[in-house]
């Protein structure tokens, strides 16, 4: 099964997703909002240390979304 991570928290009709859930990605929640799931699954990663490169990958990750947005 294909999951996707919930990238923010969001009211879907009557579903309530939280930023970080994982979610089947053929879930009619995840079809209806696509712009809100992510496959990268850093999305709601809890550490007690900060892993390293975290931050730099997210900013990459980030960066691309970004540009994606804009040239939509």
């Amino acid at each position: 099964m294909k999951v996707v991570y919930a990238t923010g928290t969001f009211y879907s009709g009557t579903s309530l997703v939280r930023g970080g859930e994982h979610w089947p990605a053929d879930d009619p929640v995840v079809r209806a909002n696509p712009g809100s799931f992510s496959e990268d699954p850093r999305w709601g990663l809890k550490f007690s240390v900060e892993p390293e490169g975290f931050r730099d990958e997210v900013t990459v990750e980030r960066t691309k979304r970004s540009y994606v947005r804009r040239a939509i």
